[in-house]
């Protein structure tokens, strides 16, 4: 693409001068001065013509290089802005997470993943004059918007936090919102906002929730059938204990009463 684009610059320099000889040929050979001009008619002076060219192509080619080099190099910068520009778009197009544009509290700009997370199309976000609608109330939103975010951001220029977003279809979906102002010192220029689906990691959670309170539940079962052990254990100990105490004392009547006899 480079070289295709400076051989049509050499081109098109070489067509400009070739075309302003060919002009100051005319204007001499047909005496136009004369007959626009009302001048007296000059015969053709073929060296003062070919002089002429001369210096208009020494004086004209380094300014049609450097007209021609400069628009060149704006054509270059536009094709590579271009280019950065739909990779920026792939990269965050393909991105799990939903990434928003906020400005005035409108969506400038929303990346498709948003549509997986919260199903309502990104036509939906683009065409509405704040997020209220993903909210489940205008109340609620004003909340979030005053407590949370311009709390945070006017202090710190970001923000981080769970909220669980409405769903097209109704439901609430647990998020996780990153927030950043382009510019802390004004907020007016907007913030970037960035939302990924919480769903499998709270699920993950009461899994492990659910896990930890049956686990805790068996080992205070145990506890319990443990310490019912124990205590039955003492209870037998205590019940030998007393009887061989007793077979001893009885022991002790016997031969007592053998020697009172003898």
């Amino acid at each position: 693409m480079r070289n295709n684009s400076r051989y049509r610059f050499r081109i098109i320099i070489i067509a400009m001068l070739i075309v302003l000889t060919l002009l100051i040929f005319a204007i001499e050979i047909a005496d136009i001065p004369h007959y626009l001009f009302g001048t007296t008619h000059t015969p053709v002076r073929w060296m003062e013509i070919l002089l002429e060219s001369i210096v208009v192509v020494l004086v004209g080619l380094p300014f049609l290089y450097l007209v021609g080099r400069w628009e060149l190099n704006v054509k270059e910068t536009e094709e590579k802005t271009e280019q950065s520009r739909k990779l920026l778009l792939v990269i965050l197009e393909g991105s799990p997470a939903a990434i928003l544009f906020i400005k005035d509290r409108k969506a400038i700009w929303v990346s498709r993943s948003i549509e997986d997370i919260l199903g309502w199309p990104v036509e939906r976000w683009l065409s509405e004059l704040s997020m209220a609608f993903c909210y489940p109330s205008k109340e609620e939103f004003e909340r979030v918007d005053r407590e949370i975010i311009y709390k945070d951001i006017a202090r710190k220029g970001r923000v981080a936090y769970d909220y669980d977003y409405v769903h097209k279809d109704g439901h609430r979906v647990p998020t996780v919102v990153k927030m950043q102002a382009l510019n802390r010192d004004n907020l007016d220029e907007g913030f970037i906002f960035s939302i990924i689906d919480n769903t499998e990691r709270k699920k993950a959670e009461e899994v492990i929730k659910r896990l930890n309170e049956g686990l805790e539940q068996k080992v205070k079962a145990r506890t319990k059938e443990l310490a019912e052990k124990i205590d039955e254990l003492e209870r037998f100990k205590e019940a030998t204990v007393d009887r061989e105490l007793r077979m001893k004392e009885l022991g002790d009547e016997i031969a007592l009463l053998k020697k009172c006899y003898k």
